[in-house]
């Protein structure tokens, strides 16, 4: 038995690893950036925000222009329309009493 199990180095298996191990440390690679990139996030003091953006807010922002239509489902459009669209209100120093009834 011990004889036909793959040694590293030798055809076939030249990594002397399983595709499960080494898919398992490029998925813990890929975690690892992950987290160096949040944490460098908060050394430069941004604040990360989950949102859910319902539909109708998505067409909100196509029919205001500040989404593209095509874009519609494109996560990092969608991310870069809100914060254009915040940096715009605070620029304007609009606030909820601003806004138009």
């Amino acid at each position: 038995m011990r004889a036909r199990m793959w040694k590293p180095g030798e055809s076939g298996n030249p990594a002397g690893v399983s595709k499960a191990y080494a898919e398992a440390v490029r998925q813990l690679c890929l975690g690892a950036e992950r987290t160096r990139r949040w944490r460098e996030k908060r050394r430069q003091g941004v604040t990360v925000v989950r949102l859910d953006v319902a539909p109708d807010i998505t067409a909100r922002l196509i029919r205001s222009g500040w989404l593209d239509a095509t874009k519609r489902c494109d996560k990092e459009a969608i991310a870069r329309a809100l914060i254009e669209l915040a940096e715009k209100a605070t620029e304007l120093e609009m606030t909820p009493a601003s806004r138009p009834m």
